[in-house]
């Protein structure tokens, strides 16, 4: 199977819930922007599996969960491998 690679800025304190599904330590409004995140991802891109994660956080205002409300914050950038599906 061969992949393409996307790399996205995303906040420190959604590595869980990215990586592993655990909510737990979020709130209420930020459960509902990950939530919301994770629906508009696999809506478009469907499966994808997290290749890297970057070692160095840095402070962003423009990231990829700014549309989701999350404002300026610690970032990582997130490299997820997404399936490319075969032509039949």
């Amino acid at each position: 199977m061969q992949f393409e690679l996307l790399t996205l800025a995303l906040p420190t304190h959604w590595l869980t819930a990215v990586a592993y599904g655990d909510t737990s330590g979020m709130d209420d409004t930020e459960t509902g922007a990950f939530s919301r995140w994770l629906d508009d991802t696999t809506r478009e891109f469907g499966e994808y599996h997290i290749a890297e994660v970057s070692d160095d956080p840095y402070f962003a205002r423009y990231h990829d969960a700014a549309d989701y409300g999350v404002l300026a914050c610690d970032c990582v950038d997130v490299m997820l491998a997404l399936p490319i599906m075969a032509d039949t």
